[in-house]
């Protein structure tokens, strides 16, 4: 062993050792992501096509409960697109392969934001969730996607959703912050000199 070897705080034997224990626990961190990604994703989507189906038996076609001044329940199919838009001809198919390849992004994506924020874990499991429970409906709903939660915003204009729809929103809420973290540090390690970046 060279003299500065003598003060070397860590043998290469050892660094090595703590080089494995380090990719060990991150390995078991991404399967921990991954199993509660996956779990919460199948609850959110399995939730959403149970709620579809108990609204589209009660309520049929036809039925309307009225909760409030501004709420309501009662079933409307949606064979177009996000908010009803319809993008042609093909408006299902491209909807199917949108939502598919949206949830096949988020699922690549989650062990990593895992990393920057654990939330992000909760959070795209809930945009996954609602994507899965809505392309499953896209694809095995002959009438298209039951929409029956009624929401009037104005007098005119009344927002007809799913649980689908509400987790997809309530998971892109909480990716915003995330997304802020993720920004800020970009910002940072490009202002930060060449020297000091990992």
């Amino acid at each position: 062993m060279s003299f500065l070897g003598l003060f070397d705080p860590l043998p290469p034997h050892h660094r090595m050792r703590l080089d494995m224990l380090r990719a060990s626990r991150v390995q078991g961190l991404f399967a921990s992501v991954r199993m509660r990604f996956v779990a919460l994703t199948t609850v959110v989507a399995a939730v959403d096509l149970l709620s579809k189906d108990i609204a589209v038996r009660s309520l049929g076609s036809h039925g309307l409960v009225s909760l409030s001044d501004r709420f309501s329940l009662f079933v409307v199919f949606n064979t177009a697109s996000a908010g009803g838009v319809d993008i042609g001809p093909y408006t299902w198919e491209l909807n199917v392969l949108v939502t598919a390849l949206a949830v096949g992004l988020i699922a690549s994506v989650v062990q990593g934001m895992a990393l920057v924020d654990r939330r992000a874990t909760y959070a795209l499991a809930l945009v996954a969730g609602g994507a899965v429970g809505n392309l499953l409906s896209m694809i095995f709903g002959p009438e298209g996607v039951a929409d029956f939660l009624a929401v009037r915003v104005s007098g005119d204009t009344t927002i007809v959703a799913n649980l689908a729809d509400f987790a997809l929103w309530t998971g892109a809420s909480m990716l915003a912050p995330i997304a802020l973290v993720l920004l800020r540090k970009a910002r940072a390690e490009s202002r930060a000199p060449v020297s000091a970046r990992p």
